[in-house]
């Protein structure tokens, strides 16, 4: 039995490491808030258009699963004279069901289009991650080269805003055509600090997406898409990772578009655009 001395300087050891640990698992609980809150905005079923037919957007609904045992869901848009297929990875918050607009502006370019909802969207299982996300863009390419059997000598990766950093980060090891980044960052902790300018929410970022680092590495054609009026990721964090990209590699400014709205800015010279890109990495895939 310790006597009342031993219990009392046992009291005065411990409370302090006791502190520090309760301190660290609170600031390990405030990074999972932020992380969860402001990285991670996923809608769910049946929040969305899950029947696009009626605007003229007719999908086959996918079921696909992950290396690790996750379910994710998708919608292959075929397209009778499709040159090429654009593996659609969308943004931080919705799910495939807010892309309706977006997704019937792709296929004006006359290419099959295959989106896919990460973990923890849409009608997809699990819960997202950075792991995660990286995991189930592969999973979906896999799936559009094997079991929708397109050559990915065809296939364009285009990821929008965080799907941007999910695209580049498949563009390492899957093999595609070209990629495309559009209004996207160059990892999280600026891009957290240009949207919470006086806020400390870069500090507490669990996720990194470090596609700065990535960029430099891939040797297939890229383009790299903005708005020069961008008020959620700045037009300069996009420069910056065309600036560190290794060639080839172009750049295209959108003028007076946002965030969301590139496409409707740009109109037909960003069809034009995208279109003429898709082209040249069909030709130098074929050679």
């Amino acid at each position: 039995m310790r006597t009342e001395a031993e219990k009392s300087r046992l009291r005065r050891y411990s409370w302090p490491a006791m502190a520090v640990a309760g301190g660290l698992s609170a600031i390990g609980y405030l990074r999972h808030r932020v992380q969860r809150g402001s990285m991670f905005l996923p809608d769910r079923y049946p929040n969305g258009i899950w029947n696009p037919a009626p605007y003229g957007l007719d999908v086959e609904d996918c079921w696909f699963s992950t290396p690790d045992g996750v379910d994710l869901n998708g919608w292959w848009i075929p397209h009778k004279r499709a040159k090429g297929t654009i593996l659609f990875c969308h943004g931080n918050s919705g799910s495939i069901a807010h892309q309706i607009g977006f997704l019937r502006h792709l296929r004006r370019l006359k290419v099959h289009v295959f989106a896919f909802d990460y973990r923890g969207y849409g009608r997809s299982a699990g819960s997202p991650s950075e792991r995660g996300l990286c995991r189930d863009v592969r999973a979906a390419h896999a799936f559009v080269t094997e079991r929708l059997e397109r050559p990915a000598s065809e296939i364009l990766l285009f990821g929008h805003s965080l799907g941007g950093a999910v695209a580049i980060d498949a563009a390492l090891d899957c093999e595609v055509a070209g990629l495309v980044a559009q209004s996207t960052f160059t990892d999280v902790k600026a891009a957290a600090k240009a949207f919470y300018p006086n806020l400390p929410i870069h500090r507490v970022a669990r996720a990194r997406f470090r596609s700065l680092d990535k960029v430099g590495e891939l040797t297939l054609p890229k383009l790299f898409v903005h708005g020069d009026a961008d008020g959620t990721l700045p037009l300069a964090l996009g420069r910056e990772l065309f600036d560190r990209a290794a060639d080839p590699k172009e750049f295209y400014a959108v003028a007076g578009a946002g965030h969301n709205d590139v496409h409707r800015h740009g109109g037909f010279e960003y069809l034009r655009r995208l279109s003429r890109f898709r082209n040249r990495c069909l030709i130098a895939a074929a050679a």
